[in-house]
């Protein structure tokens, strides 16, 4: 039988340890375990030391040995559970992390082990025990109480979950992840202006943190607040410059606003950081697709391969190349490789395109379907808003009667001329006839701001419009111009054009403010127009979500125009009406009469609004295309090519197509 090692000999190989001697040590050891090789003491120690050398495989053998003779003593338990752990052998570790075990350890190592491991293969139940273990000797460990509540949020436990991550806020002020976490916690609870105020307070106590204003923007994006989801992720990418992953989601957000020099910035920014960074790549070269600057891809492509863009990303630029040159086989072909490197909508959005262009419609109204089915995957629950938004029209709807404008006070004289108001059902030619209009140098159109949305709602909604005084009135209109300046010259001489195809439904709120307002109403056939919503990838909010349903996107139309019809009755409004296939026939037979009623100068000559298009520089509609184009006559009647698929909405648009005078469908 082996004899024990002389304590001496054990006492120089632990000061050697001590003294930070760790190779000398284990050498000692080493040769100490020859001639004793079942010193339980020695053992330990030469286990130990292996674990501070950071040689766990070493360690493993001394430390089982030793485990064997002395099961109980922690301190070994703890050095093997952590070997075992460093080695891989996660299902070892966990077996002597039990919770009796973990009790019986002072210095917390095996609970601590054991509770991470517990979370790691998914047992809340185990990891709870074992945090509580923690907390039991150490109540002001505030790291356990933040892995505590997310444990409890894991598990769907909210209200526990804020009762810990509340007193690890508490214990650790400092620390931005637990109110990022005590945030969530809140929200899970059902407790959402809570969470809004804890996250709002911890971005304004770590003025440098992103991750404050990242929960919001999820926050605001699933509830619906596009604005205020939009403004999280402005702030978060401007505190985060360095992050590529943050400014590419930024510019692709931006890009889906159409606001391109923004985006295109965050992507630069992305590449900067990142070079060949697939998802800012993606996103620029989409940019440059929307703002007309396809001959800029081909340098994009070079870019790309240079800095090492994968495969898939390539691709994408590939795709937007060959269609451009009119591929569209080899387009469709390149699109299969993409993969995940756009989101579902895109893809689909390009494949129902390409498909259109050649021929295959049905297959492309396919593509066009699934790309609506992935926004109404989204987790803002976008046709319930589609619903709420065509509510409050109805609500506003019924409003408009005789003795219901009679309740209204005088409204004050006006010190500015009126804007004129270019509405129509969207996809009906708004932004082609603004685009016209612009070729008047005095002449400043708003490209769908919420200016009159905005103030109505301060007014207090349509109901409260009656009741205004000449003051609330006046200040309102002071606030809709000085709205206006920020966005455009404004001076004496300007006429200002308020472009928004959904103010059809706000006819009362513009008369309440500008009595004498004059509208020009742009039609298009309602199933070219609806056809046009259906397969146009928009950027998502409630009035919007209509157009991923054609039935919900029927009865929006219905709704408006009934909302339209009842308005300009009511207010007496004699709309100048363009009619969009009129227009792109023959643009000089349509512009004069509406030039000449509006008072606008008609500038002799050739006329081009492609020239006017490219003056005014980036444009911020879904029809961003067509106006740089010739003007075309290809989707006049489009819908034509769609018709089957169109059949369940007719009965709701055939009494609009008689009444805008288009022949009854066959």
């Amino acid at each position: 039988m082996s004899q024990s090692s002389p304590p001496d000999t054990i006492a120089r190989i632990a000061a050697l340890a001590r003294s930070g001697r760790m190779d000398e040590a284990a050498a000692q050891a080493a040769l100490a375990l020859g001639s004793s090789p079942d010193d339980v003491a020695l053992l330990a120690l030469s286990g130990a030391i292996a674990c501070h050398r950071g040689a766990f495989d070493q360690a493993v053998s001394p430390l089982r040995r030793a485990q064997a003779m002395r099961p109980d003593d922690p301190v070994i338990r703890a050095n093997l559970a952590d070997a075992l752990f460093r080695t891989g052998d996660q299902a070892g570790a966990r077996l002597l992390c039990d919770e009796r075990s973990a009790r019986a350890d002072r210095t917390l190592r095996l609970a601590r082990l054991g509770a991470y491991l517990a979370q790691e293969n998914d047992d809340p139940a185990a990891a709870i025990a074992f945090y509580r273990i923690i907390l039991a000797q150490v109540p002001d460990d505030w790291a356990a109480w933040n892995n505590l509540g997310n444990v409890h949020s894991a598990q769907g436990d909210a209200d526990a979950a804020v009762r810990a991550l509340t007193e690890a806020a508490r214990h650790a002020p400092d620390a931005p992840p637990i109110r990022v976490n005590l945030g969530q916690a809140l929200l899970d609870a059902g407790r959402a202006a809570e969470a809004v105020a804890v996250w709002q307070a911890a971005s304004a106590h770590f003025a440098d943190d992103p991750h404050p204003q990242l929960a919001l923007f999820r926050h605001f994006s699933t509830t619906g607040d596009d604005e205020g989801a939009y403004a999280a992720l402005t702030e978060a990418a401007a505190r985060a410059p360095d992050r590529a992953d943050i400014q590419a989601d930024f510019g692709h957000i931006a890009g889906h606003r159409n606001e391109f020099v923004r985006a295109e910035t965050a992507f630069q920014r992305a590449l900067a950081v990142s070079p060949g960074f697939t998802p800012a790549i993606v996103g620029l070269a989409a940019v440059l697709e929307r703002v007309n600057r396809e001959d800029e891809l081909d340098a994009l492509r070079s870019r790309a391969l240079a800095e090492g863009t994968d495969a898939p990303g390539i691709a994408f630029i590939d795709v937007l190349l060959l269609k451009r040159a009119g591929q569209f086989d080899a387009a469709l072909a390149a699109l299969d490789t993409v993969g995940d490197a756009v989101i579902p909508s895109r893809g689909w959005q390009l494949r129902g395109q390409l498909l259109d262009r050649l021929g295959r419609r049905d297959e492309a109204f396919v593509a066009f379907a699934a790309m609506n089915q992935a926004w109404l995957d989204d987790a803002s629950a976008p046709q319930a808003r589609a619903a709420h938004y065509r509510r409050d029209i109805a609500d506003a709807l019924a409003l408009l009667t005789p003795d219901w404008l009679a309740t209204w006070t005088p409204a004050p004289s006006q010190r500015r001329p009126s804007p004129i108001f270019l509405v129509g059902f969207p996809r009906s030619g708004t932004t082609l006839l603004d685009t016209m209009l612009l070729t008047v140098p005095a002449v400043r159109v708003l490209e769908e701001e919420p200016f009159i949305t905005d103030i109505e709602t301060e007014l207090g909604g349509i109901a409260a419009l009656p009741g205004l005084s000449a003051a609330a009135i006046e200040a309102a209109r002071e606030r809709y111009f000085a709205r206006v300046a920020t966005v455009t010259d404004l001076d004496d001489a300007t006429i200002v054009i308020d472009k928004h195809p959904m103010h059809l439904n706000k006819v009362p709120v513009i008369r309440r403010l500008f009595p004498d307002a004059r509208f020009i109403l742009a039609l298009r056939h309602p199933c070219d127009v609806l056809l046009s919503c259906f397969i146009t990838n928009f950027r998502l909010n409630d009035a919007m979500s209509n157009f991923l349903v054609l039935d919900d996107a029927a009865a929006l139309y219905d709704l408006t125009f009934r909302n339209w019809q009842a308005s300009t009755a009511l207010f007496g409004v004699t709309p100048e009406t363009i009619v969009y296939e009129d227009l792109v026939a023959d643009p000089e037979a349509v512009l004069r009469p509406l030039f000449d009623a509006l008072a606008l100068p008609w500038a002799d000559g050739q006329f081009d609004h492609r020239d006017a298009a490219r003056a005014r520089g980036v444009i911020r509609t879904a029809s961003y295309a067509q106006v740089t184009e010739p003007i075309y006559r290809h989707a006049a009647g489009r819908w034509h090519r769609y018709a089957g698929h169109l059949a369940a909405i007719l009965p709701v648009l055939e009494p609009w197509i008689r009444r805008w005078g288009y022949a009854p469908p066959a």
